[in-house]
């Protein structure tokens, strides 16, 4: 299978062991600030009611869902040195979790690009109820429908065969459905590639239209207040 091949040879640059260590002492600190933070947002009622948080209070739910599952199956590959218990269920299951908090992670984040234009620059658009559910609490929950309902029916419900293989991280990853063309282009276009592109070019903008904006009301344009914007929609 095209997944399956690329990711044989390099799964073992790094030996098991240094993955294991590595993993188990970047979970601790990981797990701790997301559960503080997310303790925070969800105990400070300003901060919980504040559009802006609510995007990062998904997404750190997921990355803990992430945390509490994925890692914890790969520290057990890691340190017996196969997939344990050798059951395609499990297979199925972390497959499943890896590749739609995965994909969840990267779309919200791209619909979150798009939301912030609304949130800085039409903030009219969001002055009732009604216009909240529809353009800003509606959207999030058709990504995370639309996320978790596409991998549901492809990983565990695929038009294929899928083969594992016990001695590999996430069982070998052997989505078969890649093989069939109309979905691995739909996969990768849609799930990976089109909320990538939408995060760089909305990003991008909305830095542009901030300036643009400052120069138009003739505020002076100081580095250092953009500096650090900059630098994170650089870094993306």
């Amino acid at each position: 299978m095209i997944q399956n091949k690329l990711l044989q040879e390099p799964d073992f640059l790094i030996p098991y062991p240094i993955r294991f260590w590595v993993y188990l002492f970047s979970l601790i600190p990981s797990l701790a600030c997301s559960i503080f933070v997310l303790y925070h947002l969800l105990i400070d009622k300003v901060l919980h009611n504040a559009l802006n948080n609510h995007v990062i209070i998904v997404l750190l739910l997921n990355n803990l869902v992430y945390q509490l599952i994925d890692i914890p199956l790969s520290l057990s590959f890691y340190h017996l040195g196969n997939v344990w218990p050798a059951s395609p269920i499990l297979c199925l299951f972390w497959m499943f979790i890896d590749e739609t908090l995965f994909s969840l992670s990267l779309i919200l984040v791209g619909g979150a690009s798009i939301q912030r234009h609304i949130l800085i620059f039409h903030k009219q658009w969001l002055s009732t109820n009604k216009k909240r559910i529809f353009i800003h609490y509606l959207p999030i929950g058709v990504l995370c429908f639309y996320c978790i309902v596409f991998h549901f029916i492809t990983i565990l419900f695929p038009p294929c065969q899928n083969r594992f293989n016990y001695n590999m991280s996430v069982c070998g990853y052997p989505l078969c459905y890649y093989d069939i063309r109309p979905m691995l282009v739909w996969d990768i276009a849609i799930n990976k590639m089109l909320p990538t592109l939408t995060i760089v070019v909305f990003s991008i903008a909305l830095l542009v239209r901030v300036l643009l904006q400052r120069r138009r009301i003739h505020q002076h344009i100081q580095w250092r207040k953009h500096k650090k914007m900059t630098i994170q929609l650089l870094a993306i």
